[in-house]
């Protein structure tokens, strides 16, 4: 049988310094009634299971988070809905005689304790400011082993910039093994209002690519009891509330902005483009946030989303933050910044077209095996970002990279439209015929070849 999992929060970790983790400095107002509400809705959806892991964002033997009646009450319902094996999380300092007592209570359950190990160092330890001692770690392991009670050991690869060693991690995973039931070796991922998070904006420190990763856990992959988590609750760069600044301005800052620049990173190294999205359509950004409020994007969308070749279709902003998947356009800061053109200059304009050919090259060469190698393009045929589209096409052409690109709006029209100063021109009813024509066309031919 498969295991499942619940998330249950409340209160606050004891704790919460560790160097890389927020979710210890977040505060959950939950009454116990409410946590009881909540474990029940989560366990009714887990019918056939008979194998359970409890997330708690601190340690589940905490009396001041999980009081010990919360805890009972959690344990008995597992207990009457047949669940055999339970792993629960826990700092060390809260393994005490009594709260193993407590679980021992209910024989029927074969617990396990998860321990953030992270690193199998104390010197390490101190830089991750972890409040543990190997020793003590292994006097708490001692007393489970002693109660039959399950030791589960999370490892941590890159949590920290002096941490990045990969003999590090073949260190850790080997005390880990001699101690653990089971093993997790985590990629560490910036949890908001973390130290690390910090770092991570300010450049000197980045997240491991799954390449990375997988490299520097290579010589565990054939260990039975060992689990790897490459991405950690699907992770995406988010900010905290103050942090969401406006961008408004035009410039290098505005261009190269630190958030921005986390973003292009995990757009290049860890983000996948979704599957069944075989086809780039390139688009311009708009002045209105998010895009698809904007009467361009609300042309385009109404021109081509009710024909079949649509869903196969990725749509990707190109704009002063750089390459911007469709899934992304409603996210910080991509829904907050402004780039006032009539303020650019030549300089400026020359350094866009840099900025962002470099991007774009860096996003196609990135998933390049995702997509096939024909890419669109609808833009003015003098926007700076089609000028650097050609230019980054160009480039990896000569590369070796076997792409296209077929823009969809024809000089004619684009002459005419600006004759008549239609704004915004791209919404124009002729402009998106083009496009229209150009996907109808590519796909028909595409469909009468196969």
């Amino acid at each position: 049988m498969e295991w499942t999992s619940i998330v249950l929060e409340r209160g606050k970790c004891a704790w919460g310094r560790c160097y890389f983790c927020g979710w210890g400095k977040k505060v959950v107002e939950k009454s116990i009634e409410d946590v009881k509400k909540d474990f029940d809705t989560q366990i009714s959806k887990k019918r056939g299971y008979s194998k359970l892991k409890i997330f708690s964002s601190g340690s589940f033997l905490d009396d001041n988070q999980f009081p010990k009646e919360l805890r009972e009450y959690i344990f008995c319902r597992l207990k009457e809905l047949g669940f055999k094996e339970v792993i629960i999380e826990s700092r060390v300092e809260f393994i005490t005689k009594d709260k193993i007592l407590e679980l021992k209570k209910f024989a029927d359950i074969k617990f396990t304790i998860a321990i953030g190990l992270e690193v199998a160092d104390n010197d390490a330890l101190k830089i991750l400011n972890k409040g543990l001692t190997l020793k003590v770690l292994e006097e708490k392991i001692q007393l489970l082993k002693e109660n039959n009670i399950g030791v589960r050991l999370y490892v941590l690869a890159n949590p920290h910039p002096k941490l990045r060693d990969i003999e590090l991690v073949n260190k850790t995973v080997e005390y880990a093994l001699r101690f653990a039931d089971s093993v997790v070796v985590i990629n560490t991922y910036p949890h908001v209002n973390s130290q690390l998070w910090e770092d991570w904006i300010k450049g000197r420190w980045r997240p491991l690519s799954k390449e990375e990763f997988n490299k520097i856990v290579e010589r565990w992959k054939d260990f039975p009891n060992i689990e790897f988590d490459f991405n950690n609750f699907a992770f995406i760069p988010k900010f905290p509330k103050e942090k969401r600044v406006k961008l408004k301005g035009v410039g290098h800052e505005f261009l190269v902005h630190p958030y921005y620049e986390v973003w292009q990173d995990f757009l290049q190294r860890i983000y996948e483009p979704p599957k069944g999205k075989e086809y780039v359509l390139f688009l311009p950004c708009a002045y209105v946030k998010p895009y698809t409020k904007s009467k361009t994007w609300r042309a385009i969308l109404r021109g081509i989303s009710g024909y079949p070749f649509f869903k196969k279709l990725h749509i990707i902003a190109i704009s002063s933050p750089g390459v911007i998947p469709y899934e992304f356009i409603n996210y910080y800061p991509f829904n907050n910044y402004d780039w006032p053109e009539w303020l650019e200059t030549k300089e400026i304009k020359r350094e866009y077209i840099d900025v962002t050919k470099k991007r774009i090259k860096k996003y196609i060469g990135a998933h390049y095996n995702h997509y096939k190698n024909i890419y669109f393009a609808y833009f003015k045929l003098d926007a700076e970002s089609l000028i650097a589209l050609r230019n980054a096409f160009e480039e990896l052409r000569n590369e070796g990279f076997n792409i296209q690109l077929i823009e969809c709006l024809s000089e004619d029209t684009y002459k005419k439209i600006r004759e008549i100063d239609y704004k915004p021109l791209l919404a124009h009813p002729e402009a998106v015929n083009d496009l229209k024509k150009c996907l109808k066309d590519f796909f028909m031919r595409k469909n009468t070849n196969r």
